[in-house]
Formats: structure tokens, C-alpha cells, sequence
């Protein structure tokens, strides 16, 4: 998830791509090391103060740990090419000063469409319980600080309940559904990548519709045309729909700047 305190996405006036420093190895796709990081060289600029803010890359390398650890690949340029496309689309897809598109997200369908040795691995990490733990522990700390719990439970609600429907559907013992439940690639998702303030409806009641189309989609590709990758391609799909539910559901657009203060009062 792009979520980036003390920057503000949207007022991002100038960026420069330098070259990005990767470590090579045999599997390149399991050893890239950060390299986004350095590609969001950019200064942001407060359009009320004529001063820029510090150079940041904390932004790039949140992108890139996504990348990391979701995307797989056989050559360091295709990790290369799927970082400068996540960060691109952060500066180039954008309408009112904000990107639809969650960078990592975008940077892995690109890697998927565009090359042929990129995929992703679902149950890289297994469905041990304290993967659950885990991602829960660190996903919930996030979604205290930003306040999009609601997206969150909207998704695993709607595509826990269409699971449960189909598991009773078939006769299938329980544990098949905890199984299908507790992929890491799943709960990473719905904790970091479909919560990012900067990119995800701003209204809540937008939030939660966009969040079950996601799901519903997220089920028929995944139990219908057994797309390993579905919980990916229907956030890509579905997110350029952002702009319309921000058209038809106004509400104040998020800002790391405003949640810091607000944090710092209380």
C-alpha cells in the first residue's frame, strides 16, 4: 500500500528517474532489492509555499516492498521495468492530482501483460496461522492510522461470505474453506494494497460499494476462470472507477499531513 506520511501525493510537482541500483542474482525476481526506491527522486511542492519539501523516497520504497514481496521474476529488467511502471502510473494516470491506480499493483499487471517471465506466487508463504497473526497485527496498525478499516472488511466480508456459500454449495469440509481463506498473498492484499487512502474512493459509502465489486470479482476469476491472480486484476480493473465514485460521493480527499496533525492533538 502507498501510504506515505508527511507527503502529499497529489501536490507532487517535478520528477526526475535516475538509474536504479539492483542486486543480481540467479533469481532476480526473489532478490530485488528495493530498486523503486530510488526512481521517485522528486521534490514535492506545496502549491501555498513557494519552498519545496525535502527530497523523500520513503513513498517509492513502500511501492517497492509491495513489488518485492509480490511480484516474481527470471531477469533484474523485468523487476526494473514493473518498478518504473508502478511509479509512473502514480504521476502520469491521475485526474484532479490524484492516482487511481495503486502503484504496485500496476507495475505487477504491467510485469504480467508485458513480459514473459514475471508471476506471482499466492501461497509463496504458506497457510500457517501466525502468517494470519501477522499480517493482521501490522495490517490493523496501519488501518488504526488512516481510517480505512472499512475498505478492508468490506473485501474479506463480501469474498469470505461468497467463499462460505460455495464451500456449503459443494460439500466441502471447513478446512477447505480456512485454506482458501489464509493465502498471504490474500491478506496482503486486502491489509496494504486495497486500503491506500491516496488511491481508493474518498467517501466511505464509495468505499465499501467499490470494495464488494472487487470481491465479487475477485470470486468469479478466481473459482470460474481459476485466475491464481484475480484479487490483482480485479483491483486494476476496477480502479479507475474511483473517479466516478468520487464524482457521484464527495468527501474530503485523504492527506497525510492533516491525519499527522490530527494525531499529534489528540
Amino acid at each position: 500500500m502507498d501510504t506515505t506520511p508527511g507527503i502529499n501525493c497529489s501536490s507532487d510537482r517535478h520528477l526526475s528517474f535516475n538509474t536504479v541500483p539492483f542486486v543480481m542474482g540467479d533469481e532476480a525476481g526473489g532478490r530485488f532489492v528495493l530498486g523503486a526506491g530510488e526512481e521517485d527522486f522528486s521534490f514535492s511542492h506545496n502549491a501555498q509555499s513557494p519552498v519545496p519539501s525535502p527530497l523523500n523516497l520513503r513513498s517509492a520504497l513502500i511501492t517497492a516492498l509491495g513489488l518485492s514481496l509480490l511480484l516474481r521474476a527470471d531477469h533484474w529488467t523485468t523487476m526494473a521495468s514493473a518498478a518504473a511502471s508502478a511509479i509512473a502510473s502514480k504521476f502520469f494516470l491521475q485526474i484532479n492530482q490524484k492516482h487511481f491506480f495503486n502503484p504496485a499493483n500496476f507495475g505487477i499487471i504491467a510485469a504480467l501483460v508485458f513480459t514473459s517471465d514475471a508471476w506471482v506466487s499466492p501461497g509463496q508463504w504458506g497457510e500457517d496461522w501466525w502468517y494470519g497473526l501477522l499480517f493482521a497485527g501490522t495490517g490493523g496498525m496501519i488501518l488504526q492510522r488512516i481510517g480505512r478499516w472499512d475498505t478492508t472488511a468490506a473485501f474479506l466480508g463480501a469474498y469470505s461470505l461468497l467463499e462460505a456459500i460455495r464451500n456449503l454449495w459443494l460439500g466441502w469440509t471447513w478446512d477447505v474453506y480456512c485454506h482458501r481463506l489464509m493465502s498471504g498473498s490474500l491478506l496482503l492484499f486486502a491489509l496494504f494494497m486495497v486500503t491506500d487512502p491516496r488511491s481508493i474512493p474518498n467517501a466511505r459509502l464509495g468505499r465499501v460499494i467499490w470494495a464488494f465489486c472487487i470481491a465479487i470479482t475477485t470470486f468469479v476469476l478466481r473459482n470460474y476462470f481459476f485466475l491464481p491472480t484475480a484479487v490483482f486484476w480485479a483491483l486494476f480493473i476496477f480502479a479507475p472507477l474511483t473517479i466516478l465514485f468520487d464524482f457521484l460521493c464527495t468527501a474530503p480527499r485523504f492527506d497525510w499531513l492533516e491525519e499527522r496533525i490530527r494525531g499529534v492533538g489528540v
